[in-house]
């Protein structure tokens, strides 16, 4: 193996090991004074954070200085998933397939379920002022 490094490297990134594989050290920085890692708050979470980024920039700033932003977004992203199950669920029970052994009406039962879910939850959690 070469001891060059890495162009991410270079740049004075560094890297942390998970089960054997390296991972880069992410951080995203809003000014040159505040930054915030932003790993394990999940998809919605990720949504939450560039949404407050773009929309309301003042109370992103806030949550990071009280270094609350990584808690709210995993707060947010499981909000989202307990509404998602519920909604899916819903769904999923007044709406009976006519064969249950095909895969692909199952299938698009999910789907239409986690699309109607996703449209309830934008509107009432993820797009919203924490």
């Amino acid at each position: 193996m070469s001891n060059e490094l890495s162009i991410f490297e270079a740049m004075g990134g560094t890297y942390r090991t998970v089960d054997g594989i390296l991972y880069p050290n992410i951080s995203e920085c809003s000014d040159n004074t505040l930054s915030v890692t932003i790993t394990d708050v999940g998809k919605y979470g990720l949504i939450w954070i560039s949404y407050m980024k773009e929309n309301h920039i003042d109370r992103y700033r806030h949550h990071i200085r009280m270094e609350q932003l990584h808690r709210k977004a995993q707060e947010v992203n499981e909000q989202v998933y307990e509404m998602l199950d519920s909604i899916m669920n819903r769904y999923l029970a007044s709406h009976k397939p006519k064969d249950t052994n095909s895969t692909m009406e199952m299938w698009k039962l999910r789907e239409q379920a986690k699309q109607l879910a996703e449209e309830v939850i934008y509107g009432e959690i993820v797009y919203q002022y924490h």
